[in-house]
């Protein structure tokens, strides 16, 4: 019955999280890369492994354009959203259980929507703020970058540190606490494998100066994007953790 209702809570959060996201993103982020798509130009064989075509939104998604890819319209729209459902419900998944064990084993204040906000607040420092804003910024198409398997380790690495960083903050003693401290910091001392200078496969300085606006408006609607998905996946989990599974 309570492993039913984590899934089930998750479920809904997930629909209603991930598909209000894909619709800021429709309205807001989608068009930035539409846009830089237009001054997407193939890549020399000889720079192909670094000039990538490939653009990461702030959840740690790439889109690449090497393998397959929805057609243009309709299809593209609903594969995004899709996207953004499962991811938003996998991450429920994880809230949820985290939150129900809390109530259960914790003698902490126990997790309601109000204290899910905070929990949303940590999620978009684990997932976000810490492997994209101090690290490999959101990238639109076009954009010269290292290789994206090396991006992708680093990302996970430093998701995963500042996490479980963020719970030894809060549930550890004070060894516990700054071992929780050198965690966080430890992936941004070790750096993010990025460029020197941002730079994009294209050499007109027209286009150069447009991707580079484009880059600055996609990194802020990012950035809003996610607070808002964090904030409201934390607030869900919480509500539905406190409201729907029961462990006894």
């Amino acid at each position: 019955m309570t492993f039913r209702n984590i899934i089930f809570s998750a479920v809904v959060v997930g629909i209603i999280a991930g598909g209000l996201y894909g619709i800021f993103q429709q309205i807001q982020i989608n068009p930035i890369i539409y846009a830089a798509e237009a001054f997407e130009v193939a890549a020399p064989a000889d720079t192909a492994a670094s000039a990538t075509h490939d653009h990461a939104d702030g959840a740690g998604h790439s889109h690449g354009h090497e393998a397959w890819a929805p057609e243009q319209g309709f299809e593209r729209i609903l594969s995004t959203l899709i996207a953004n459902i499962l991811v938003a419900i996998a991450f429920s998944i994880l809230l949820i259980s985290f939150m129900s064990l809390h109530n259960l084993k914790s003698g902490k204040p126990r997790v309601n929507w109000k204290t899910g906000i905070v929990w949303g607040i940590g999620l978009l420092l684990s997932v976000f703020a810490a492997p994209s804003l101090m690290g490999i910024h959101p990238e639109i198409p076009g954009t010269i970058a290292q290789s994206l398997e090396h991006r992708q380790i680093w990302w996970i690495s430093s998701t995963t540190a500042t996490a479980a960083g963020l719970l030894m903050l809060y549930y550890g003693k004070n060894p516990v606490k700054l071992g929780g401290l050198v965690l966080i910091v430890l992936p941004q001392l070790v750096g993010a494998p990025v460029t020197e200078k941002l730079g994009f496969a294209h050499t007109d300085p027209a286009a150069i100066a447009a991707l580079s606006k484009l880059s600055s408006q996609f990194i802020i609607m990012t950035s809003l994007g996610m607070v808002v998905f964090c904030v409201l996946l934390g607030t869900l989990s919480g509500l539905a953790s406190a409201r729907f599974v029961r462990l006894s």
